[in-house]
């Protein structure tokens, strides 16, 4: 094979690898991943409480901190940990009529990083209910993240609320 055609070869090579790289990015940009789903219990029992006059309830306006313990779905396999800040009282109603409040809430995935959701959190009226918050962002293997966050609360069971978690991620 002479020069030119060496030549020709390398460059139809290296516009081969260059379009494939760049359709696997791009194809990775409009993709979304499936949705991740667990199962979040919150034990009542371990919420932090600002109580700002010593009547050991919550009072509305004061902040809360509740954490809870993340499963796969279907199983009792922990898989992380959730924390959850917001302020008491400050439900208020969606265009759907679901009783919510503003919160932030970290979704820590064991060897994985966090997954940062800002917006609604599901109040105690909002049972059987999905609430939707967005996805801010993460760490470790989520950064750069944005997606949403769905929760929807179940009955009560003694001191512990379950919710089912469905987390809609679209990666950068």
């Amino acid at each position: 094979m002479n020069l030119i055609g060496n030549s020709t070869v390398v460059i139809v090579g290296i516009v081969l690898v260059t379009s494939l790289g760049l359709l696997s990015a791009i194809s990775r940009q409009t993709a979304t991943a499936d949705p991740i789903n667990m199962k979040l219990v919150v034990d009542t029992t371990n919420a932090k409480i600002q109580d700002l006059n010593n009547n050991k309830q919550p009072d509305t306006g004061e902040f809360v901190s509740i954490v809870g313990t993340l499963y796969a779905t279907g199983t009792e396999n922990e898989i992380g940990k959730y924390r959850c800040f917001f302020s008491w009282g400050g439900w208020a109603n969606t265009t759907e009529g679901v009783s919510v409040t503003p919160a932030i809430q970290v979704f820590d995935i064991k060897g994985n990083g966090t997954i940062v959701a800002v917006g609604d959190e599901p109040s105690m009226d909002a049972e059987g209910k999905l609430v939707d918050a967005a996805i801010a962002g993460g760490t470790g293997n989520y950064k750069s993240i944005t997606g949403i966050a769905g929760l929807t609360e179940h009955k009560m069971e003694g001191t512990k609320v379950p919710f089912d978690v469905v987390l809609d991620i679209k990666w950068p």
